[in-house]
């Protein structure tokens, strides 16, 4: 067993009170809150030393994520990220105003409006994630290679058992293709 952690002390402060506690499930759940709380923080901290906000960072990863010519309609996007189409108005109009959006006509239709990545959104996205990888690389530091694929392998089995059960944890991210075919079966989008 590795030095005890604050999580150990955790345990034992609720084990008091707690008599049914089980040990390993309380540490092993409460662990992984933890390291969610602390990714959480610290990807707004890196999001925040390149000027992003969480949800603008989003619409970016998402323009991204459809693939080339990286667009969507606006309602589209509003639809993949859970929000009201007026507050994806806003929200594209700050986007646009920092320059990282562009709002285009659809060449195959004029009276449909597209959201368009533009260079410096690619860019500030790309550095985004550049940072986030290396924070991630920085909390897996301490596991060696055999370490990291037993977590890997682990987790990986209790998304399966969950997934099993219900909806997959991780939807698929639409290709270009499949957006452009959502776009073109939506009519027009303002």
């Amino acid at each position: 067993m590795s030095e005890p952690d604050s999580v150990d002390r955790h345990i034992a402060h609720w084990s008091r009170e707690l008599s049914d506690l089980d040990p390993q499930i309380e540490g092993i759940f409460t662990r992984m809150q933890m390291i969610v709380r602390l990714l959480r923080h610290n990807k707004d901290r890196w999001l925040a030393a390149g000027g992003l906000k969480h949800w603008e960072f989003q619409v970016l990863h998402h323009l991204v994520a459809a693939g080339p010519p990286y667009r969507a309609t606006p309602s589209l996007l509003a639809e993949w990220l859970d929000t009201h189409p007026a507050t994806m108005t806003n929200r594209l109009d700050r986007l646009e105003q920092a320059g990282y959006v562009d709002r285009v006509h659809d060449p195959g239709d004029r009276r449909r409006l597209l959201v368009a990545l533009t260079p410096a959104g690619r860019a500030i996205w790309q550095e985004r994630m550049d940072d986030g990888g290396l924070e991630e690389q920085a909390l897996l530091a301490p596991l060696d290679p055999g370490d990291r694929e037993l977590l890997d392998d682990l987790l990986r089995r209790m998304v399966r058992a969950a997934e099993a059960d219900g909806p997959p944890l991780m939807p698929d991210w639409p290709s270009g293709t499949d957006a452009e075919n959502r776009m073109s079966n939506r009519g027009t989008d303002g």
